[in-house]
């Protein structure tokens, strides 16, 4: 596979998790039902909780119709997330990286193995997370291994951002400040898990800046190809 043909698929990937997003900022606002921070979304909350308390300020104290609503909601959100979602980003960031292997091959291959470790624990994650859904006030194996699954994925997909940073510092400095938002969004995911209550509004937002300066590389890249200009000009 040609690293054109590379960059064009991880930007197809790209164009269907943009779809996604946008779909999912202009549906109707998820509110949990117990004391959750407005500005916490419910379904990151459930990723990041590490106690039944943490599960029932998204489900409340006791079931209720809420509870039931907002389970069926994040039930379908976890569904698209696993048939949508994870193969889109999981495109877009393993041919990202297949795309950039001509210009570090070893570091490149790093950042392919993180997200594909990635897309697994993300998998795990949501085995997880149908678990709880179905049993919000179960202390049980679900919640217990929720915390690694999450971790594992949040920390991966940062870390692979980091490595996708630091490729890119060598192909010229105007894309220094790009590689360092890399760098400081991946500290931001550990933040995340290292204090979720915290920090876990937003550690989606640390992944969305990595993968906003790739979806720009892919742009760029696919633009040159098309254009007839090398792939890895400087400042690309």
């Amino acid at each position: 596979m040609t690293h054109a043909l590379a960059f064009r698929i991880s930007l197809a990937g790209a164009v269907i998790v943009l779809a996604l997003a946008i779909y999912s900022a202009f549906s109707p606002a998820m509110v949990a039902c117990g004391a959750l921070q407005p500005s916490y979304s419910p379904v990151i909350a459930q990723e990041l909780s590490r106690s039944v308390a943490d599960v029932q300020q998204i489900f409340g104290a006791a079931p209720s119709a809420c509870r039931t609503a907002i389970a069926r909601r994040i039930d379908l959100v976890t569904w698209v997330d696993s048939l949508a979602f994870i193969p889109a980003y999981g495109a877009f960031l393993l041919f990202f990286f297949m795309g950039l292997a001509e210009r570090d091959r070893q570091s490149a291959f790093i950042g392919f193995v993180l997200s594909a470790v990635a897309c697994g624990a993300d998998y795990l994650e949501n085995v997880c997370l149908f678990a709880i859904t179905a049993h919000p006030d179960a202390d049980g194996f679900a919640l217990a291994f929720l915390p690694w699954a999450t971790g594992l994925k949040w920390l991966a997909l940062g870390l692979g951002g980091a490595v996708g940073g630091t490729i890119l510092i060598q192909s010229g400095r105007m894309n220094y400040p790009a590689a360092a938002l890399c760098g400081l969004s991946f500290l931001g995911t550990v933040l995340g898990i290292a204090n979720p209550h915290l920090f876990g509004p937003y550690i989606s937002n640390a992944i969305t800046a990595i993968w906003v300066v790739f979806l720009v590389v892919d742009v760029r890249q696919v633009i040159a190809s098309f254009s007839a200009v090398p792939q890895l000009e400087p400042g690309a």
